[in-house]
């Protein structure tokens, strides 16, 4: 492929590159950011095969097409099938799988874009901080909640976005040395102030799950240390002091609305937006006990509620990612799902080449913890913009490259490799 196309090789990297920083600005630009890489796809169709051909032919895309399969045919006993094609659409993003892998050699480019698209999103944070500077189109345009403070992200898609982000810095920050240790620190309290600044509250939960997992990791790895742990927990400190002095106000806001919602739900209260949630999970298992192999079918959460009482409190889907799927798609959908994200996991650590990448290759991995981790609180594979998160993060963690010495049968070009 790369000699017979060596230009279309190099604008097939640019594009993907372009793509994946695009795909985290705003939800209009994230849609269309892929769209010229995949009419230059097409246009050298022809040139990239066969190569294509094992990229959508990854075990991730193949279960998310059984995943998709199955919500279609849950469609027939849906309360809500328009709503159910809605959910199946998100899907759509694992076609980043295929249409990336003919450029995967350039993994660490592609990450490096993902950085960089996730920076700038954070940026838009802080013209959200300023008001866009008095600018009206750009305060219209990152303008999203009073009292949060989330760029053109949505508050909590923007928290669950951002977990998955300290996925991507926290190895390096950890078990990195050197610079890339220290672009890994800022990398985390860059990020880390972004995730307190969306006021999500999930997403403070699943980042510091997510760090303590990532301490346990590489303490049981041996490539952190106690001394080392102790100068980031130092760091830790003073940025938590630092970041609560900058946000006081919300940060107060929100631990006094936990304190009071909690005291709400213990009296039976579910009128807050704890509350909802507690009881939109009381909803889903209610789902999960009706039809428990089968589920209520895709789009059907909230229909199906509905109908069995019409004062329900419910959003369209249950703010939990497994419940969500337990409660449409049932035993059948929850496999799956189990299946796609133990697939991503398992390729994202056999695909990490220590050597050649670095400790940033393992980024993706642990983004991906930090996505499932967000998923507690927020159905990210429903939301737009995190469904395309997951999107990437799977182009990136393929099964296998191709032509690398590690999947290669010629022992002679692993010994040259190597040399």
């Amino acid at each position: 492929m790369q000699q017979r196309d060596q230009i279309g090789d190099r604008i097939h990297q640019v594009l993907a590159w372009l793509g994946i920083f695009f795909v985290f600005g705003p939800v209009t630009v994230s849609e269309i950011a892929f769209a010229p890489l995949l009419v230059f796809f097409v246009v050298r169709i022809f040139n990239t095969f066969p190569v294509w051909i094992h990229g959508f032919g990854q075990p991730v895309v193949l279960v998310g097409i059984a995943l998709s399969a199955w919500m279609m045919i849950s469609l027939s006993w849906s309360h809500d099938p328009a709503h159910g094609w809605g959910e199946i659409a998100e899907l759509r993003w694992l076609v980043l799988v295929g249409l990336i892998f003919p450029v995967i050699e350039k993994r660490m480019a592609l990450i490096s874009a993902m950085c960089i698209g996730i920076a700038a999103g954070q940026l838009a944070q802080i013209l959200d901080a300023f008001d866009g500077f008095g600018i009206e189109p750009i305060a219209n345009l990152v303008a999203n909640h009073p009292g949060r403070i989330s760029g053109w992200w949505h508050p909590v898609v923007g928290g669950s976005i951002l977990v998955g982000a300290l996925g991507l810095h926290l190895p390096a920050a950890i078990m990195g040395q050197g610079r890339t240790r220290i672009v890994g620190l800022i990398g985390c309290v860059v990020t880390g102030i972004g995730i307190i600044a969306t006021g999500t509250r999930g997403a403070w939960i699943a980042a510091a799950m997510l760090i303590l997992f990532t301490l346990t990791i590489g303490l049981i790895s041996k490539r952190a240390t106690i001394k080392h742990l102790g100068w980031i927990a130092a760091i830790a400190l003073i940025s938590l002091v630092l970041v609560s002095a900058l946000l006081k106000t919300q940060i107060q806001n929100r631990i006094q609305e936990t304190q009071s919602e909690m005291r709400e739900i213990l009296d039976g209260q579910y009128d807050s937006y704890t509350g909802i949630r507690v009881e939109m999970a009381l909803v889903a298992i209610d789902e999960i006990q009706a039809h428990p192999i089968k589920g209520v079918g895709a789009g059907g959460y909230q229909a199906w509620a509905t109908l069995n009482d019409p004062e329900a409190p419910v959003h369209a889907h249950a703010h939990n990612g497994l419940l969500q799927v337990w409660a449409t798609l049932g035993v059948v959908g929850v496999m799956l799902w189990i299946v796609l994200i133990g697939t991503l996991l398992g390729n994202a650590q056999r695909i990490w080449d220590p050597m050649a990448e670095g400790i940033y290759g393992l980024g993706p991995l642990f983004a991906i913890v930090g996505i499932v981790l967000a998923s507690i609180t927020d159905c990210v594979q429903i939301n737009t913009q995190s469904a395309a998160m997951i999107g990437v993060l799977s182009a990136l963690c393929p099964a296998y490259r191709p032509g690398h010495p590690k999947w290669s049968q010629d022992p002679t070009q692993q010994g040259a490799s190597c040399s």
